[in-house]
């Protein structure tokens, strides 16, 4: 099984890096990175079939497939986002990490508007 593979891979680096951090701190966070890089690709990597499903939902139902494309990108965002804060953090820089955290709700919230205001349009219809 993938998962397998992948928490075998993530203690593997972790033993690595934790071995490396006592000499060579900035080597150790630039591993952390490669590590947390490389399960972030493999995991994108198994998103297809739940993109094959969610496109044919979509379809079938007869909603705007821009909708679709906004939440997936807003998952993106936010998923991205994370990973980038983490590894502020790691690197002892959370007030980096907490301002990447803010830009990424700014930016989801700049592509949630046509979401938003088509919401607002159904719900003045039901009134």
């Amino acid at each position: 099984m993938d998962v397998f593979k992948i928490v075998a891979f993530a203690i593997i680096a972790v033993s690595i890096i934790l071995v490396i951090k006592e000499q060579r701190k900035e080597i150790a966070l630039m591993l952390s990175i490669v590590a947390g890089v490389s399960i972030l690709l493999f995991s994108i990597t198994k998103i297809s079939p739940v993109m094959d499903m969610l496109n044919e939902l979509v379809t079938n139902s007869g909603i705007n497939s821009q909708f679709l494309l906004i939440i997936l990108k807003v998952t993106g965002i936010a998923y991205i986002v994370e990973f980038g804060k983490n590894i502020c953090v790691d690197a002892g820089e959370s007030a980096i990490g907490t301002k990447l955290e803010m830009a990424g709700k700014v930016i989801i919230l700049t592509l949630s508007i046509p979401l938003i205001g088509a919401l607002m349009n159904i719900l003045t219809n039901l009134i």
